[in-house]
């Protein structure tokens, strides 16, 4: 009985511990809680390098490791496909109110102009969300070259299906609905 009770006697001064170390990451992470607070303008020249995560948004990375999501009002097609931008900056800053330029390759000829999209609000990112934007970046990579960015199961299994009755079918030249497309500006 009394080897019982040694090994729960530890598990509770371990959980005893646990919880306090816990309790201490809670008060640290409020006392240096990190400033969301969004920018209307950043500075020209405090640009290191930008990224599009997707048509709609952009990350800006700053000299002295800021760095700012910028989620655009609409998308902004091709953005994140050809990730090359151009922009007019006024006093030396960029605003929410400025406007991108997706720059396009296009052969024979270089760069062009393509589709002119509105900035929003630079928010600022943690540098937990940035690790986790580069860890998705990576796996995107991945996913883009041919390699899967998760686990793939190669088994399969095959299930015999008794095919529908013949007045349940379609007719063979029917035709399959149209899908929309739309062009946002």
């Amino acid at each position: 009985m009394l080897r019982a009770s040694i090994p729960a006697g530890l598990a509770v001064a371990t959980a005893i511990v646990a919880v306090s170390a816990v309790a201490q990451n809670d008060v640290s992470d409020v006392e240096g809680a990190f400033d969301r607070t969004p920018q209307d303008c950043i500075l020209v020249s405090s640009i290191d390098e930008t990224d599009a995560v997707d048509d709609q948004n952009l990350i800006f990375h700053m000299r002295g490791n800021k760095v700012f999501r910028n989620t655009l009002p609409r998308k902004c097609p091709g953005l994140e496909r050809e990730n090359r931008i151009a922009y007019e900056a006024r006093n030396s800053r960029l605003c929410s109110i400025d406007t991108i330029t997706v720059l396009e390759q296009r052969f024979g000829v270089g760069l062009q102009g393509g589709f002119t999209c509105r900035l929003g609000e630079f928010v600022p990112l943690s540098p937990a969300e940035v690790e986790d934007l580069d860890v998705q970046e990576r796996e995107g990579r991945r996913g883009r070259r041919g390699i899967a960015a998760q686990p793939v199961d190669n088994k399969t299994e095959a299930e015999a299906v008794d095919p529908a009755p013949a007045e349940d079918a379609a007719p063979a030249d029917a035709a399959a609905p149209a899908e929309e497309v739309a062009t946002s500006q």
